[in-house]
């Protein structure tokens, strides 16, 4: 009990946690120090120890006062940074949705070219069968003048034929005529 009415030796006392400044509590987590009673002036610590503690408290608070600047600057750009990003986003979301609406358009675009060509192919199909039954019909006509020159060489023989025999005419006349008088003159003798 001796104890009472006096400050605990300076390496015991701890500084009042302040924001951002945790430490580790001596007793334990969820455990206080027992509270100390106010003390009488009388019984305040000297003054040069108070100055002491005040000039470490003020370079405590110059050193959080440069760290919270330190973090407003960090933050500061952290924010630029951010609304570039957002920006840099939003850009490429608009070319996302322009690529997007040209690829839409070039496939609309092979849509109506593979329509087309169908169409064309389909068109094709009837000139193919066109192509197929005019080749079939030439075929024909290549057979039926094939015949007609066989036709028209046999004509051009019978012709040449008919041709020396009308030559020998004359003289199957003149033998006939020949042949008549004699038979005029056997036949009146």
């Amino acid at each position: 009990m001796e104890s009472k009415g006096r400050l605990p030796p300076p390496h015991t006392r701890r500084p009042m946690p302040g924001p951002g400044l945790v430490r580790p509590e001596p007793f334990g987590p969820g455990m206080r120090r027992p509270p100390i009673p106010f003390l009488p002036v009388d019984m305040l610590p000297p003054p040069e120890i108070m100055e002491q503690k005040i000039a470490a408290q003020h370079v405590e608070m110059q050193r959080l006062a440069t760290e919270n600047q330190r973090l407003a600057a960090t933050h500061g750009t952290l924010r630029q940074e951010l609304a570039a990003a957002q920006h840099e986003l939003q850009m490429l979301h608009a070319q996302i949705g322009a690529v997007k609406s040209e690829r839409e358009q070039q496939m609309r675009n092979l849509r109506e070219k593979i329509a087309k060509m169908e169409a064309e192919l389909q068109s094709a199909e009837h000139v193919k069968l066109e192509l197929k039954r005019a080749r079939e019909e030439a075929q024909n006509l290549a057979a039926a003048r094939q015949e007609l020159i066989s036709k028209v060489q046999q004509l051009n023989q019978d012709l040449q034929r008919a041709h020396t025999d009308v030559q020998q005419i004359p003289a199957l006349m003149s033998e006939f005529e020949n042949l008549r008088q004699e038979y005029h003159q056997c036949r009146y003798l």
